[in-house]
């Protein structure tokens, strides 16, 4: 029973994790569309009320995508299901803008905004497709290398290995 608590615990802390750096990071990239709007609109100014709704919109569509989606943007590929995740996603995203007026109910602004949503969507899973590639290389890498290792320093005047004597 405890071994089952504390992995779900565990699994828990690892979705919190990832779901605060996910919110980080699109709250990163909706801000900057925020700003870059409100700067090509003659505003210099933002709202920090509305930058505290993109921060808690951030996070409650990361728990869906998470909780619902299975993290698409982490896949490594783009199916229907991840697009189905990015779909929604995006949708919500709108209708959050839209609803808190972030850009001033414009239509051609939210549009811009949707496709910058997509946008950002499919570099994060190119971003987590490329880190994922570079990370079995580097494990691939270093377990050659102990391999290698293990050669050199295993073998015995009568040709076995430390891993066939552990094994005996």
């Amino acid at each position: 029973m405890k071994e089952k608590l504390v992995r779900g615990l565990k699994t828990y802390l690892l979705h919190e994790i990832d779901i605060n750096f996910k919110a980080c990071t699109y709250f990163f990239c909706m801000t900057f569309f925020y700003c870059v709007a409100e700067l090509l609109s003659h505003r210099g100014e933002v709202k920090i009320l509305t930058l505290g709704e993109i921060l808690i919109t951030n996070y409650v569509i990361c728990y869906v995508q998470t909780y619902l989606f299975h993290d698409f943007d982490e896949s490594d590929r783009f199916g229907r299901s991840e697009w189905t995740g990015i779909g929604v996603c995006t949708a919500l995203y709108v209708l959050a803008s839209l609803l808190f007026g972030w850009f001033g109910k414009s239509v051609p602004v939210t549009v811009c905004y949707a496709g910058f949503v997509v946008l950002c969507y499919i570099c994060v899973m190119l971003c987590y497709m490329v880190k994922r590639k570079l990370e079995t290389r580097r494990l691939n890498h270093m377990l050659a290398i102990y391999k290698q290792h293990e050669t050199k320093e295993g073998s015995h005047e009568c040709g076995t290995s430390h891993s066939d004597v552990r094994s005996e």
